[in-house]
């Protein structure tokens, strides 16, 4: 996809409202959708873990390692459906990665064991990561200037709601018919894929620059390289903003379940009931923290989050009480979720349309691949001394997105996107 950065520079660039239109607002609750019955399948192995472990005999390191490597393999199409993006479109990206991880789930509900969960949920994981980045870039391009933090917190913020989900379906079909039912309920998002072709047309910032680069007589094509050899401070700065906050959340998300029912001794319903109650407090937890970063910038707000949560996941490892699990449980999830949209979504600003798929793809990948050594460390440690020994190191991650945002990534509040390469910031 080679623009000269004399032609992107001089290219006319797709002006944004800061009006929200129907447009943009139906692609919004489609992708927001989208991503909560994502979480929704990513949580299902979470909440059954503790089962598992007693029903089929294993170890939480066994688990811990299932969910790494489904993970690892997962980075397949973290990498390739946000290149699909750049190459044939969002729209088509989107709805391939929602059609393959609605059929994988439902076959998951079918494993056996933890070798057949591991091969389930692995093809599961390629279309699951493949579809976070090919949202959030089309939210970027289609949000109002004025309120893309908001939307990009509001994006993400499928992701408590679709725990949420999963949390109660567990609390209702679980105890009826078993941990299976939950895999197979999973099918169901495949229907969001007849709404997407209905309802949205492809990305106007897309369409835009294919019909420039056309105009011009230049092709599509695969280059991988482009992100890293013309933006590679933003690429660095992107994977270090992917990796401390898909560690945190990826130790936290697959081992407080277990935490909580196992360690704590508070049982499957109570911890269900925790999750659920955490999960709906943090659906506004998303939008609150996208309005503040729309009103003040990301360089201030997202550190008043990381510091605080990363506090907070310290001490909760020192608590017995079930009030004071919760209670700070609660402050604890909301932090941590809070910022995670619109600080996630920072990285498809500051990358032009041009090559912002597979930007965001590539950053992502790097961020995750990595990330995803978490359920494996903390299962290790679980296994051998308890999940709350490894809560430091995962709220040390967490502290670390505080000086990355204050000193080193440049604040895109309110800022044009560009959508060629050498296109300066509006």
């Amino acid at each position: 996809m080679a623009m000269s950065t004399a032609q992107g520079a001089g290219a006319v660039p797709v002006m944004s409202s800061d009006r929200w239109t129907g447009y943009s607002a139906t692609v919004l609750a489609i992708c927001i959708l989208g991503w909560a019955f994502d979480i929704y399948e990513a949580t299902i192995m979470q909440l059954v873990t503790p089962i598992l472990i007693k029903e089929w005999g294993i170890t939480p390191a066994v688990m811990g390692f299932v969910t790494s490597v489904s993970r690892w393999i997962g980075l397949i199409g973290t990498f390739v459906f946000p290149v699909f993006a750049d190459l044939y479109g969002r729209r088509p990206a989107l709805i391939w990665a929602i059609l393959g991880y609605s059929v994988f789930t439902g076959l998951t509900g079918f494993s056996t064991g933890w070798v057949t969960l591991l091969i389930f949920s692995s093809l599961t994981r390629i279309a699951l990561a493949g579809e976070n980045p090919v949202g959030m870039v089309m939210v970027t391009e289609t949000a109002p200037t004025r309120w893309r933090g908001t939307a990009l917190g509001g994006l993400v913020g499928g992701y408590p709601f679709g725990y949420m989900l999963c949390s109660l379906a567990a609390l209702v079909v679980v105890p009826l018919w078993g941990w299976r039912s939950l895999y197979f309920l999973g099918i169901l998002p495949a229907l969001l894929v007849l709404w997407i072709r209905i309802g949205i047309k492809e990305s106007p910032r897309y369409e835009h620059v294919t019909t420039q680069m056309l105009r011009e007589g230049l092709k599509k094509q695969l280059d991988i390289f482009a992100p890293g050899r013309e933006y590679p401070r933003e690429m660095l700065i992107a994977s270090l903003i992917y990796f401390f906050y898909l560690f945190t959340w990826l130790g936290w998300s697959a081992w407080m379940p277990f935490y909580l029912a196992n360690e704590k001794h508070l049982g499957f319903q109570t911890m269900s009931t925790y999750l659920s109650i955490w999960m709906f407090v943090a659906i506004f937890a998303y939008w609150f923290c996208g309005w503040l970063c729309d009103q003040f910038g990301r360089r201030w707000v997202i550190p008043a989050f990381a510091v605080p949560g990363s506090i907070l996941l310290v001490a909760m490892g020192h608590l017995d009480d079930a009030t004071s699990l919760f209670w700070v449980g609660l402050a604890t999830n909301f932090l941590i979720t809070g910022s995670f949209g619109t600080g996630l979504g920072y990285t498809a600003e500051v990358f032009p349309t041009q090559i912002r798929g597979t930007a965001v793809g590539a950053s992502f990948t790097f961020g995750l691949g990595l990330a995803s050594f978490a359920p494996l460390i903390i299962g290790w440690i679980a296994t051998a001394s308890s999940v709350a020994a490894g809560l430091p190191l995962l709220a040390l991650s967490f502290f670390l997105i505080a000086p990355l945002f204050i000193w080193f990534a440049p604040d895109m509040t309110r800022k044009e996107l560009t959508d060629f390469v050498g296109q300066k910031i509006g």
